[in-house]
């Protein structure tokens, strides 16, 4: 009996040595831009994930921040949504901690990339068709030796979608790269725990913030110099900027139409 718990440890061990890689999904869109449509993706290898959702759950409970309410970008400039508890400067504050945990003294823990539609009719056939290429240009090749193609992919729940139709879009892709899904996709509702879902959220709410406010022709031809300074949206703009500057490794591409 010992043996064969040993033999069994032993195996165990060698499944550990290997990392995989973990690729978190979510989109982004707007109310007042309708048309407006964005996929964020967030890339963390394995052998990173532990610290960095211990640290980012620690500076959470830090901050006194409500576990039971999700930290997510679209509460970080709002008074009314997330924790009451936790003014708008100490949210920013905080996301400017977490964001800091993607870099390490040389080189990025985590990656992250990022599509923007502004002509979408239907987002359903967009994220199916886009998140595709956006995984071709997220993903490197799969490493050699078995266990090191093996790909996790977790996306942020969303109606009208399934898990199987995300899987067909993205197979090719997958396929022409290396890699080996791990089971299958994950749709999951996010929270405290979905740490790479939410930095995929906070970072897509970030740019779609600053590409949208930065090219709203209203803000900047109806107010003067001082009211633009004094916009809160403006305010948005700078500090979502200032935030976005934060991450070592973080690519957008725009869909260009013909």
């Amino acid at each position: 009996m010992g043996g064969g718990l040993g033999a069994t440890s032993l195996c165990v061990t060698n499944i550990i040595g290997y990392t995989m890689l973990f690729v978190f999904v979510d989109e982004t869109s707007d109310n007042k831009f309708k048309d407006y449509f964005g996929i964020s993706i967030a890339v963390i290898n394995s052998s990173h994930y532990h610290p960095i959702k211990k640290n980012f759950q620690s500076i959470l409970k830090k901050s006194k921040w409500n576990t039971d309410i999700e930290f997510k970008g679209s509460f970080l400039f709002s008074s009314k949504k997330g924790d009451a508890a936790v003014g708008i400067d100490e949210r920013i504050d905080i996301c400017s901690e977490l964001l800091q945990l993607n870099k390490s003294k040389v080189n990025a823990r985590m990656k992250f990339y990022y599509v923007v539609k502004n002509e979408c009719k239907d987002q359903k056939k967009d994220y199916l068709i886009y998140l595709p290429k956006l995984l071709n240009k997220a993903l490197p090749k799969a490493k050699k030796g078995n266990g090191k193609n093996i790909i996790s992919i977790h996306c942020d729940e969303r109606d009208g979608i399934s898990s199987e139709e995300i899987r067909s879009a993205i197979e090719k892709i997958l396929n022409e790269k290396g890699y080996e899904l791990f089971e299958n996709v994950v749709k999951v509702k996010s929270g405290f725990h979905t740490v790479g879902l939410l930095y995929a959220d906070i970072v897509g709410y970030l740019f779609a913030r600053k590409d949208i406010i930065s090219n709203d022709s209203e803000i900047f031809s109806n107010f003067s110099d001082e009211e633009i300074k004094a916009n809160g949206k403006i305010q948005k703009l700078q500090s979502s900027t200032t935030l976005l500057n934060l991450i070592k490794e973080f690519k957008p591409y725009k869909v260009v139409t013909k």
